[in-house]
């Protein structure tokens, strides 16, 4: 699997030339590029482009993050039109920015597109605080790049599974006084409440553009009228049901959204979801699924670690464009 995330290997990668020098000014000369901001025509190369790993995004998705941050999302086009990598630096906010989905056409990758990718996202953020994740042997690499805070509470699980979920598995039981509702415009003042006590900063626009792609489903929890968890699941470019944001106030609620979410797209061609290592009842509920995890990832920043309530994410908002 190609490694995501501001990749330290295809950064090295890029740089070993295994062809003559000749050969490579030849093809040096056939493929020249340029990086830029991504636009909605980039689709079909992204989704080409990110196949060769298992990104868990939507098409719809990149849309979104791309509105919420025009320059966020950078790609590398080759003078024919073609698009042959990506990476994306999405600035949430004046002091915070995550990085990810990184990823170059195997073929290009002795022509330092990688860098210059990272490079463009790294400036685009700016004096931001940057989180990303990354796989354990590359920490000290991202140490050595100014990724020098290290979250050592929790690190990322990621779950990437072909096949069928049996959500018949995974309790029906709601808590008592909860009800849970399909998503409306009206529960979004309420969600949005809910999530700021989360995650400490606004995310309405890209909550509300999110909820509102094709191909989604939300359901919002709620116990006296106020807001207790909401959860979204949508097809991703595999096919699969991905699943995520899903917060709650309680276990009990989270596995009975959890099999909502998953009875929403019965004919989905299996399941993508990131979870954190220290919440062990959305682990364990995965777990009952008999889904082994795919990944393991650690989260570096920049400057300061995010500090979050994380026994109440069961699932990730988008594990390529957000921390949480």
């Amino acid at each position: 699997m190609t490694t995501r995330v501001f990749s330290i290997s295809f950064l090295s990668k890029i740089r070993q030339f295994s062809t003559g020098r000749s050969e490579k000014r030849q093809f040096r000369k056939m493929a020249n590029y340029k990086v830029r901001s991504f636009r909605k025509e980039d689709i079909p190369d992204i989704v080409k482009v990110a196949k060769q790993s298992t990104f868990q995004y939507s098409v719809e998705s990149l849309q979104s993050w791309s509105k919420h941050d025009p320059d966020g999302i950078k790609v590398a086009e080759l003078d024919s039109g073609e698009v042959v990598g990506l990476c994306a630096s999405v600035n949430h906010n004046d002091k915070f920015s995550f990085g990810g989905t990184f990823c170059v056409l195997e073929k290009y990758r002795q022509m330092e597109i990688g860098h210059k990718l990272f490079s463009a996202c790294f400036e685009h953020a700016g004096s931001r605080n940057i989180g990303l994740n990354c796989p354990n042997e590359r920490m000290n690499s991202y140490k050595r790049r100014g990724f020098e805070i290290f979250e050592e509470t929790f690190s990322i699980l990621e779950y990437e599974y072909f096949g069928p979920c049996k959500a018949e598995l995974l309790s029906d039981q709601l808590p008592e006084g909860v009800e849970l509702k399909k998503f409306e415009n009206s529960h979004l003042d309420a969600i949005f409440a809910y999530d700021l006590s989360m995650v400490g900063y606004d995310r309405r626009v890209i909550l509300e553009a999110s909820f509102n792609e094709a191909d989604t489903k939300t359901f919002v929890a709620f116990k006296n009228s106020v807001c207790v968890g909401f959860g979204a699941v949508k097809l991703n470019i595999f096919e699969n049901a991905r699943v995520g944001p899903l917060y709650a106030n309680d276990p009990a609620l989270a596995e009975v959204m959890f099999r909502r979410l998953l009875e929403a797209f019965p004919d989905a061609k299996g399941l993508a979801m990131t979870t954190l290592s220290n919440n062990f009842s959305a682990n364990e509920n995965i777990k009952r699924l008999g889904i082994p995890v795919h990944d393991n990832l650690l989260r570096l920043y920049t400057k300061e670690k995010l500090k979050v309530n994380t026994s109440k994410i069961y699932a990730q908002f988008d594990v390529d464009f957000s921390p949480f």
